[in-house]
């Protein structure tokens, strides 16, 4: 993958954290099981993003990549 979708996967991670983030302040009505997915699948995504980024998952094997 190129560096601008790792890029893009980190934004997307952060984004998404953030959204469960306002959620956990808000805390009205909303559910509980669902702030707890957008802030944990967003902090992975970034995660997941970063170590991409960094080179780490170069073993990976990506369609197009020979």
């Amino acid at each position: 993958m190129s560096r601008l979708l790792w890029g893009w996967l980190i934004a997307a991670g952060l984004l998404l954290a953030r959204m469960g983030y306002m959620e956990l302040e808000a805390a009205e009505g909303t559910s509980p099981e669902v702030t707890l997915l957008l802030l944990t699948g967003g902090l992975l995504a970034g995660l997941f993003g970063i170590t991409g980024l960094l080179g780490m998952l170069g073993w990976m094997a990506l369609p197009g990549r020979k």
